[in-house]
């Protein structure tokens, strides 16, 4: 936005000339305290209050000028505006990679969490007295893990 905004203030500092070259402004004061300016004579039911004289025109060195500015602008935008790309691509970047460390880390403690539950039913197995209810419930949770690990990790 600031870099069309330049660009239309140079084109303003460009036509200036132009627009104040003509003849001197009038202010003209209707009924009421109507106010209107012209650049010819007063409208009718209006008269003349003050003639009002148009700036000077810049000089071409004052144009030269806003026509640099307008350009160092638009090309400070510019770099803003890659910078501002540069800073986002690498924040995503860095997104990306804490989402993929976090995955590895919770695909490793999916991965221990299921060894566990195999060792534990293997020592319980082992055992002389032990319940097939308990022995079901680890099967359960070991399927539990198992599906969560496909789903997290592939």
């Amino acid at each position: 936005m600031p870099f069309r905004i330049a660009h239309v203030a140079a084109a303003v500092v460009i036509a200036l000339p132009a627009l104040t070259a003509s003849q001197t402004i009038q202010r003209c004061e209707g009924p009421g305290g109507r106010i209107t300016y012209s650049n010819a004579e007063c409208p009718e039911g209006t008269r003349p209050v003050k003639a009002l004289q148009p700036a000077p025109a810049p000089s071409l060195e004052a144009q030269r000028t806003a026509q640099d500015n307008a350009a160092r602008d638009a090309q400070a935008v510019q770099q803003m505006a890659e910078q501002r790309r540069s800073q986002q691509a690498a924040a995503a970047q860095v997104q990306q990679q804490q989402q993929s460390d976090q995955r590895g880390a919770d695909c490793a403690f999916l991965q221990g969490e299921i060894q566990s539950v195999h060792r534990m039913r293997n020592l319980m197995v082992n055992r002389p007295y032990y319940s097939l209810d308990d022995l079901e419930q680890m099967d359960r949770h070991a399927e539990q893990l198992t599906a969560d690990y496909r789903r997290v990790c592939g």
